[in-house]
């Protein structure tokens, strides 16, 4: 296999198309006003931080599944295993997708833009379970969690339960009108609202892939990925900082502090796992 796509029997071009659609939905939006796509006739306040925040995850998966796909592209089991996690984000994303509707029946989005979505998202989830059910599919063994202590895989166990509890409260507890200063929810501001629970379940799928079955370099780069999508992450919503509430932790300079506390954590965890490791080798392939 050369190079990061070519395309050939063995390439994992599934995942990286996963990955890929992520990425480009995601410019898609930043570049233009989705909402001014749907039903909507123009774009409330609410509906444009809340698209930010979607822009932002679409990022988060987006780029976290091409690192782990190219770390990992000469291992077949685990791209399989990856392959898998895949097809349930992509699922979950088919199904949001679903409930978004079709504007001639009473939804969202107009209808050429939610047959295409729909079919789109059907094509993804049928080449990604085509992958998983080859039958000659090599499937990786779980890694037992093994050395703990301050290191990247602590950390990104610490970032599994966050990221669940956090899944749980945009479904359940979190009254989105907290999180922002001012503002009413409109349709579309509550289905991106949801949207961003399902890529929050497509994120947490990707650590959790790296915890189970990668080795310590996968570790460190998901947690240097994490790293720099928090200083996307301030970029990004440092201009919108007035739309958000105390509540949340973003508004005037808290944002700065979030994200300063974020990379000093990562740092910390790079640093000890590279001086704890009683086995450095597995940090040679880093970044390979």
């Amino acid at each position: 296999m050369g190079g990061i796509i070519d395309f050939n029997t063995t390439c994992p071009w599934e995942l990286y198309l996963f990955a890929f659609i992520h990425l480009g939905a995601g410019i898609f939006m930043y570049l233009f006003d989705a909402c001014l796509l749907t039903a909507t006739s123009s774009c409330t306040d609410t509906e444009r931080v809340i698209e930010k925040m979607g822009i932002l995850c679409l990022f988060y998966v987006g780029v976290m599944f091409t690192i782990l796909t190219y770390h990992n592209k000469n291992e077949p089991g685990k791209i399989t295993n990856l392959s898998n996690f895949a097809a349930y984000g992509a699922m979950s994303l088919l199904v949001s997708i679903v409930f978004i509707g079709n504007a001639s029946l009473g939804g969202i989005e107009p209808s050429w833009m939610h047959m295409g979505d729909v079919l789109s998202s059907i094509i993804l989830l049928a080449v990604l379970i085509a992958r998983v059910s080859k039958a000659d599919a090599e499937w990786a063994e779980k890694k037992p969690l093994g050395n703990m202590g301050v290191n990247c895989k602590t950390l990104l166990l610490l970032i599994l339960v966050l990221t669940a509890i956090k899944f749980l409260a945009y479904t359940d507890f979190i009254d989105p009108l907290k999180i922002l200063a001012d503002g009413d929810m409109t349709d579309y501001a509550m289905w991106m609202w949801n949207c961003i629970a399902v890529l929050i379940m497509e994120f947490f799928l990707a650590v959790l892939f790296s915890v189970l079955f990668d080795d310590d370099a996968s570790h460190e780069l998901v947690v240097l990925t994490v790293m720099v999508m928090s200083i996307v992450t301030a970029v990004m919503f440092y201009p919108a900082k007035k739309y958000f509430s105390s509540w949340m932790g973003m508004n005037a300079d808290g944002i700065w502090i979030r994200l300063g506390i974020m990379v000093i954590v990562c740092i910390v965890a790079i640093v000890g796992g590279r001086r704890g490791s009683p086995d450095r080798s597995g940090y040679q392939n880093v970044g390979s």
